[in-house]
């Protein structure tokens, strides 16, 4: 086997990881506890209303897979405290997500759109939807060829990484306080063919 042939099958099994690793509900409360904020099994566990051996487990779990990373390790009477932020690729939807076979995608899908429909719901009922003017609310449908549709796939990847690496700056500026906790959503897709069109009754 090559070795281009090996990364490749070896990010695959990274990619299979991740998605099983995630689809544990107690890890997606986890990872949404932690977006935006850095913190230990310890305080997470008073939050979740779980004991910390369990948040530890699911913890050391998103850890093993990337999901999150290990921000700092503070001694505490004897033992260790180690606090815990998310990683990009923890995000459901991530280009991580978009790797995994064919046949796991619907499920993925699935939750990408059930998550994201949540957090508006949520921001809504929290009246944070709003606080900032500069909020943005946007979509278009729009119709393209097939060196259009790889022309705005591209767009957003690029967009998608750049904001990573303001994720990342901010990361670095905030140290280890609590940032402000932002979705930004970008999607493209195909849409569902159009119907026949109804007929005019004047015509």
């Amino acid at each position: 086997m090559s070795e281009k042939a090996a990364s490749k099958d070896d990010r695959r099994s990274i990619d299979q990881r991740l998605v099983r690793a995630i689809a544990h509900p107690l890890r997606v409360e986890i990872l949404m506890a932690l977006h935006g904020r850095v913190l230990s099994p310890n305080r997470l566990a008073p939050e979740l209303e779980e004991a910390v051996s369990l948040v530890s487990y699911h913890v050391l779990v998103l850890a093993e897979v990337g999901a999150i990373r290990l921000v700092k390790e503070v001694p505490r009477r004897g033992a260790t405290e180690h606090f815990y932020t998310t990683q990009p690729r923890s995000m459901i939807g991530h280009q991580d997500w978009r790797r995994v076979p064919l046949a796991a995608r619907p499920s993925v899908t699935n939750e990408a759109v059930r998550t994201f429909i949540d957090l508006i719901g949520e921001a809504i009922d929290a009246d944070t939807i709003n606080r900032r003017e500069d909020t943005t609310l946007s979509w278009m449908p729009i119709t393209v060829d097939h060196q259009g549709w790889e022309e705005a796939a591209g767009l957003l990847e690029r967009t998608a990484e750049l904001l990573m690496k303001i994720h990342d700056r901010s990361s670095e500026r905030l140290g280890d306080a609590d940032g402000i906790p932002v979705v930004a959503g970008l999607a493209a897709f195909e849409a569902a063919p159009a119907g026949p069109r109804a007929a005019d009754p004047d015509e």
